[in-house]
């Protein structure tokens, strides 16, 4: 009698690079013979083996919906034994191990970033590996070095290509390197052929996906850097074209540009997270403020890619943002009339140099600004 195959759901929340980790780890969960249950939510005709829940861990709000969601499922365990197993993956639980083990008993398993073989294996063996329950690695695992399948998700045209993980930048709000430790840049080979199975699987549009785009390469030690990797990405046989997301303002060099003007398959648009537009708030983010002029930067962009469409973040009410730097902002952005822009209130995490910082702006000054921004 064949074996039954373990029904497996994949909960994904947080970022792009989330819904990348959990199609890799959907592909090796297939290779061990697992069956994936895609609408978790409202397919009833039979119960779930184990639900894994990969979470978010950047902000409150998003460590909040983490948590929201594995009470959930601990829940349903609890009262249904549907599922009958619960593990936890991902920043949240790279960070929070131990938190999450103790406080919500009902999780049999708890792994961090990038760890696909590992959890495959435990989800394979039953439930658990061992009696030890923490399986969190000191070290995230942010770098691919083989080549590995992915098991698509949805049927959607557009997917993600993530060319690497991880972070060099010391943002003084920024939790990230923390969860996701240092640059690691994929072998550009590896996401050669990454993309041809995409297009092959029906994607039509590549959104490339990093902490830093720029950054990719950096760490590797050659020559080989992004414009080298859009350039081969593009040489690729397919109807496709590709989207870059998330390119810090440093970044944009002479070369970058001249390869977006010049490759039709890449779409006129960038993802450029500027954060803020006043100098001094810009200087205790430790982001760009000297060697960038964002003015110049982006009537740079426009006048060397006709149709260019520009989209940015901002943060607002940093620690220390006076009413000055928020006017700053505001006259800023009049000026520069992105096509899209998400604002953000600023989020004090525990860890990081502006968490501590002792000038936190009032949460009632935070939702003014925010206000002020959008209306902009």
């Amino acid at each position: 009698m064949a074996k039954k195959k373990l029904r497996i759901a994949l909960i994904t929340l947080g970022c792009d690079k989330n819904t990348v980790d959990n199609e890799y780890l959907a592909g090796s969960l297939e290779e061990a013979g697992c069956e994936l249950v895609l609408n978790a939510d409202t397919d009833a005709a039979s119960r779930l083996d184990a639900v894994v829940v990969t979470t978010c861990g950047f902000i409150a709000a998003a460590k909040e919906q983490s948590i929201d969601t594995i009470l959930e499922w601990a829940e349903r365990k609890r009262n249904f034994r549907d599922p009958q197993h619960l593990f936890v993956s991902g920043c949240l639980a790279q960070r929070y191990a131990d938190e999450l083990l103790k406080e919500i008993p009902e999780i049999d398993g708890v792994v961090g970033v990038g760890q696909f073989t590992e959890l495959t294996r435990m989800i394979s063996n039953g439930g658990m590996a061992s009696r030890e329950r923490n399986h969190v690695q000191s070290t995230p695992k942010v770098d691919i070095y083989p080549f590995m399948r992915r098991r698509r998700l949805d049927r959607a045209p557009h997917t993600f290509l993530k060319v690497s993980d991880g972070c060099n930048h010391a943002c003084t709000f920024c939790t990230i390197p923390s969860m996701k430790g240092r640059l690691r840049s994929v072998a550009p080979e590896i996401l050669l052929a990454e993309a041809r199975g995409l297009i092959n699987q029906g994607a039509r549009e590549l959104n490339l996906v990093a902490q830093d785009l720029a950054d990719y390469g950096r760490d590797r030690g050659g020559s080989y850097r992004l414009p080298h990797l859009l350039r081969d990405l593009c040489r690729l046989d397919g109807d496709f074209w590709v989207r870059c997301l998330y390119v810090y303002p440093g970044g944009v060099t002479d070369e970058f540009l001249e390869v977006l003007a010049a490759e039709p398959k890449l779409v006129p648009y960038l993802d450029m997270p500027l954060q803020h537009l006043d100098a001094e708030v810009l200087k205790r983010m430790k982001r760009p403020y000297k060697e960038v002029n964002t003015f110049q930067l982006i009537e740079r962009l426009r006048n060397a890619v006709p149709g260019m469409v520009l989209r940015t973040t901002m943060i607002v009410g940093f620690p220390g943002e006076t009413e000055h730097a928020h006017e700053n902002m505001l006259d800023g952005l009049r000026q520069l009339k992105f096509n899209w822009l998400g604002a953000f209130q600023y989020s004090q995490e525990e860890g990081t140099p502006a968490g501590n910082d002792t000038e936190q702006v009032s949460d009632h000054a935070k939702e003014e600004r925010w206000r002020a921004v959008m209306e902009v």
